[in-house]
């Protein structure tokens, strides 16, 4: 297929700019941890020490890059006198009520998942409130970093060939696959929930991403919810969650629920124009 020229020019900036995020986020975690563990090995500290270090301040190290490399973004667009749109500016003119259809799509995947689960409490971890509440900011700030950056590129770089956009799309998801693969180690199999998190955040905010709303409501009410009560962290797990899955629903069983979930939200109004005319 044959592409405008003015076109592939907006995607391959849009992408260098994406990848160039994507990048300084795993370079900083890196740097910060190694720094750290080399410090912990100058103590002479055994390894598990290291190791309790780094699991411990994740979060800390996750976000410090995640926030990081968005400032160093702007900035960089700046220099070249792009001209990002301040991260203020469009919270203030861009709010929207979120999308009814949000609140069931929630309910839907939180009872899904907590029925398979069949959550068991963690009477040790009950009042390890403030582990908690870092917990529930953590993945708040992690995936609207994320969106921030990409409503930025979109503002800037926006191909209007919508073939274009879903190479996009793709181009998205696996560097963020990449990026989580390098800076976190999957011990609490929750990478394919935070996938999924981000497709449903991609998915909800509209093709210009413009929707901030949707995505800010979905992670309060589900994504941060399940990570900080139900163990579903990837940084802690459910080391200091008050319920933990007594067995975590298979990938087959939470790729079809959030596709379920994705199609009601999508083609809901299409399946009512169908009960009218039967």
């Amino acid at each position: 297929m044959n592409y405008d020229s003015q076109e592939l020019k907006l995607f391959q900036r849009h992408t260098r700019w994406w990848v160039f995020y994507m990048a300084v986020f795993v370079v900083v975690h890196v740097v910060l941890s190694s720094v750290g563990a080399f410090f912990h090995f100058l103590l002479d500290h055994e390894i598990s020490i290291v190791e309790g270090w780094l699991h411990k301040n994740g979060w800390e190290l996750t976000l410090f890059s995640k926030v990081f490399s968005l400032f160093i973004l702007q900035k960089c667009l700046q220099i070249r006198l792009y001209r990002p749109r301040s991260i203020k500016g469009f919270l203030k003119d861009q709010w929207r009520l979120p999308n009814q259809n949000l609140i069931v799509i929630v309910m839907f995947l939180f009872i899904s998942i907590l029925f398979i689960g069949k959550p068991e409490v963690q009477t040790q971890n009950l009042t390890f409130f403030v582990y908690h509440f870092i917990t529930y900011v953590s993945i708040m700030i992690w995936f609207m970093t994320d969106y921030f950056a990409l409503v930025q590129l979109k503002d800037l770089f926006d191909p209007e060939e919508k073939s274009l956009s879903r190479w996009l799309l793709v181009i998205y998801f696996v560097t963020f696959l990449i990026s989580f693969k390098m800076v976190i180690p999957d011990y609490f199999n929750t990478g394919l929930v935070i996938h999924l998190h981000f497709i449903t955040m991609l998915f909800i905010t509209g093709s210009k991403f413009r929707q901030w709303s949707n995505a800010f409501f979905y992670l309060a009410l589900f994504a941060a919810p399940l990570a900080t009560l139900f163990g579903m962290d990837p940084v802690w797990g459910p080391d200091f969650s008050p319920f933990k899955l007594h067995r975590m629903p298979h990938s087959a069983f939470l790729i079809t629920i959030w596709m379920l979930s994705l199609a009601y939200y999508r083609y809901r109004h299409r399946w009512h124009w169908l009960e009218k005319i039967s």
